[in-house]
């Protein structure tokens, strides 16, 4: 997925419900520099954004089941880097059930073409 600095962009995460099966933890890591940060959890206890540099720029819908996308505003050139959308569920017989998806973002700064103005005479004699 490719952001444009100061934009935002979403970062897809979808899965078809199973009937028998409930969302237990929902979370977004982010790997870069070889380290991995956990940006968002949601839990029983609700949401939790993670780490500071995201915090009021980072969501996920909240009433859309399936829907595990995260969106990222106001990005910024560090925010490149491969993200893991990471989803467990609870199965009627207590088993639980991990699936994960990894996105790579890069943030590019808008290259704006240079603009020409030409000023044409009034009369061609």
């Amino acid at each position: 997925v490719e952001g444009t600095w100061m934009g935002s962009t979403t970062l897809p995460c979808t899965y078809i419900p199973s009937e028998g099966f409930t969302e237990q933890t929902l979370s977004w890591s982010i790997d870069r520099d070889s380290s991995t940060s956990t940006i968002f959890r949601r839990d029983g206890s609700g949401d939790h954004i993670l780490l500071s540099t995201f915090r009021d720029r980072v969501s996920v819908p909240k009433h859309s089941t399936g829907n595990a996308s995260l969106l990222i505003e106001n990005l910024e050139m560090p925010d490149s880097g491969h993200y893991t959308c990471q989803v467990t569920w609870k199965s009627t017989n207590n088993s639980l059930i991990t699936r994960e998806v990894t996105t790579t973002v890069k943030v590019v700064k808008e290259v704006n073409p240079p603009s020409c103005s030409w000023e044409l005479p009034s009369s061609l004699h």
